[in-house]
């Protein structure tokens, strides 16, 4: 079994990482962001390709992982990557963007109805709970901020789902894999152990 970092779920994490850290700033959805962010994948690929086939001769190997990536975790990532960049370029549906006159509007929406709460004779509040419509008059602003946090919320966990799913196809990788391990490459040797090999 290799290391950790060169295995799917791992590897598919750090590569969704890389592109989530360029796709803010790329703009709205377009066929040129969808390029970006696949050549983030495939440049950051590249780096763990050379890293590993560095450490242990097994192209084969690395090759299954790497179609692994491009038939299940970036065609998912790029469906959940779009849905989010649509989200973000439209405010995530915030009414008036969560300026400062919404706040104040959200504000006293919740006063009033906190006030309604607590003086209306059908409903069953002690009218004790003065305060409860104070509380909402100070936590109503804050209800655009809520909304944002859930949305990056369910995101995030859409991506740890991704890396998660990829679980099933590690299992299924290492089926193929040998019974004993690569050898690793000379380069990835140390020195002294170099040394002892040409001393013997």
């Amino acid at each position: 079994m290799y290391p950790d970092r060169f295995r799917l779920p791992f590897l598919s994490g750090v590569l969704i990482a890389a592109a989530e850290r360029r796709r803010p700033g790329l703009g709205p959805w377009s066929p040129q962001m969808e390029e970006q962010l696949r050549r983030a994948f495939e440049t950051e690929l590249e780096d763990v390709r050379r890293s590993f086939l560095e450490s242990f001769d097994d192209p084969a190997w690395f090759a299954r992982v790497e179609e692994k990536i491009q038939e299940i975790a970036l065609p998912r990532y790029l469906v959940e990557a779009r849905r989010q960049t649509d989200l973000e370029q439209r405010g995530y549906g915030i009414w008036r963007g969560g300026d400062l006159v919404s706040r104040i509007v959200w504000g006293l929406g919740g006063f009033g109805l906190g006030v309604f709460l607590v003086r209306a004779p059908f409903i069953p509040i002690p009218t004790t709970w003065d305060l409860l419509a104070f509380g909402m008059l100070l936590l109503c602003p804050f209800i655009p901020d809520a909304q944002i946090a859930l949305h990056r919320r369910r995101h995030r966990r859409a991506l740890q789902a991704i890396v998660e799913d990829l679980q099933d196809a590690e299992a299924k990788l290492e089926l193929y894999q040998p019974l004993s391990l690569p050898e690793p490459s000379a380069s990835a040797l140390p020195a002294s152990s170099a040394s002892l090999r040409q001393k013997g």
